[in-house]
């Protein structure tokens, strides 16, 4: 994996939003390759019948199986991308979740798109909404452009990974009302980093066109990954560097040290202080 600094710009925007666009993260024959991939895993979804009034109807959301695909393997340690969620988390992280997300066209005139706003990774469900620590980034590629609102794009709620309570939502609508809700204008091969902690949700597609992302995890080693990433194929070994056999969890016991990441930041100076367990007074 190259390394692509983190710009300081960069840190401030997410920080402050809870999220971070990266343009031009896959080049243009890339999405290509990944769109040819997703279009074979998605293919009885896309030759369904045409019902333009049934959201969940035309909405995939397909897990397992996505590293079969070399194009998507090739995925897990981009180097646009990656190196950034290193250096927001840590050395220490692993691959947590892969998702290939298609939206046919809906109903344009339809009724409002019911909401799912959540945080990710469920933590708050133990934990509540106060001092919830930051335990994952999600990656999300676009293969397809969003140039209009309502295109399909997941919509983000600016900021609120900062939040201590739940979203307000008035009665009769579907959007809270106390925050920036962002529904972003993304090409083709551009990229969005976000936290676990920001609200966000799905959005309708009432474009004329399917709208196609993947979506990559990236957790502590300490969080279990989804179940169909938890025991690694042997055959996604043979084939991966050693940054990629961390990220597929090659380290199965957590206390051994996550040492490709750690070598590989500290070669370009982006390694973590240390934390030490007492200091002498």
């Amino acid at each position: 994996m190259d390394f692509v600094e983190l710009k300081p710009a960069q840190r401030q925007s997410f920080e402050a939003d809870g999220f971070l666009v990266v343009p031009n993260a896959l080049a243009p024959e890339r999405v290509q390759r990944l769109v040819d991939a997703g279009d074979r895993l998605a293919e009885a979804f896309l030759n369904k019948p045409v019902v333009i009034d049934k959201a969940e109807y035309n909405h995939l959301d397909l897990r397992p199986g996505l590293l079969e695909e070399s194009a998507m393997f090739e995925l897990v340690s981009n180097s646009t991308t990656v190196p950034l969620v290193v250096q927001l988390l840590s050395p220490n992280i692993h691959l947590h979740s892969t998702a290939l997300i298609y939206k046919r066209p809906e109903d344009p005139n339809g009724p409002q798109f019911r909401r799912g706003w959540h945080r990710d990774i469920r933590i708050p469900k133990d934990l509540g909404h106060q001092s919830l620590p930051r335990v994952g980034i999600k990656i999300c590629y676009c293969l397809t452009d969003f140039h209009q609102g309502e295109a399909g794009m997941t919509l983000m709620a600016r900021g609120s990974h900062l939040r201590t309570e739940p979203l307000l939502v008035r009665k009769g609508e579907v959007d809270p009302q106390d925050v920036e809700v962002c529904d972003l204008r993304l090409n083709a091969g551009d990229a969005v980093l976000f936290e676990n902690r920001i609200f966000h949700t799905a959005a309708p597609n009432r474009s004329r066109r399917v709208s196609k992302v993947l979506m990559y995890g990236y957790a502590y080693r300490w969080m279990k990954p989804e179940v169909y990433l938890d025991v690694p194929n042997p055959e996604y070994l043979k084939k991966a560097d050693p940054v990629a056999r961390q990220f597929i969890g090659e380290y199965r016991d957590i206390d051994t040290p996550p040492w490709a990441l750690q070598d590989w930041a500290r070669r370009h100076h982006v390694d973590p202080e240390p934390v030490v367990w007492t200091v002498e007074i």
